[in-house]
């Protein structure tokens, strides 16, 4: 009997741990910057679960007259929203993965930094096709919600593209991605984590707002 006892013991203690870890899955704001030479854009994560709000806050505009995406990977729906218009949308996934010319090399260094008080370990992905490098600076934390939301919504940018090029990755977040040319030292694109909470999201916050009306366009 207590051969047959201890493994089922092992079993049940295992699968409780396990739903234990997956409802540890990060939940709260996110808030980073995006910067080009020609721009500057602050966006804003609500993350709960398989929804995530995103929202896009232009250096000459405030949140009410950005933009807004309402994403559930789970129905794999894509909302956007047009706060100054007050109207929104469902955004069809692209059918056809971007992908980049050529095959990009990806190493994990052994490079480390803190960012926003979380450590960050090194990745980089090349591809001397498109004369570009992007280094990825990624921290642990059940970030489970960003892989899945990043092959919903199927960006065309390099930074999103070449992350999709890491294995191994799941659960991590991008706290800094810098891209240039290949040794290049001058930036094309960095995006960097400037704020991150833990807290409750309330459900609401993934509702289109009231008065906002639905465009067929």
């Amino acid at each position: 009997m207590k051969k047959i006892f201890f493994p089922l013991f092992v079993l049940i203690s295992l699968l409780i741990n396990s739903n234990s870890v997956y409802s540890q899955a990060f939940e709260g704001i996110i808030e980073f910057k995006k910067q080009t030479d020609f721009d500057t854009i602050s966006y804003i994560y609500y993350i709960k679960g398989d929804k995530i709000r995103v929202d896009e806050i232009g250096a000459n505009y405030g949140e009410t007259q950005g933009g807004s995406y309402f994403i559930d990977t789970k129905e794999k729906k894509i909302i956007a929203v047009s706060h100054a218009r007050r109207l929104y949308f469902e955004q069809p996934a692209s059918p056809v993965p971007a992908n980049t010319k050529g095959t990009p090399e990806v190493t994990k260094t052994k490079n480390t930094k803190v960012i926003s008080g979380q450590t960050c370990t090194e990745y980089v992905v090349k591809c001397k096709e498109e004369n570009t490098q992007i280094s990825y600076w990624l921290a642990s934390g059940n970030y489970n919600f960003f892989s899945p939301m990043l092959k919903l919504l199927n960006r065309k940018d390099k930074s999103s593209v070449y992350f999709t090029k890491l294995t191994g990755v799941e659960g991590m977040f991008p706290f800094l991605s810098v891209e240039t040319t290949i040794g290049g030292k001058d930036e094309n694109t960095r995006l960097e984590v400037i704020k991150i909470q833990k807290k409750t999201i309330p459900a609401s916050k993934f509702e289109i707002p009231k008065g906002y009306q639905k465009s067929e366009n």
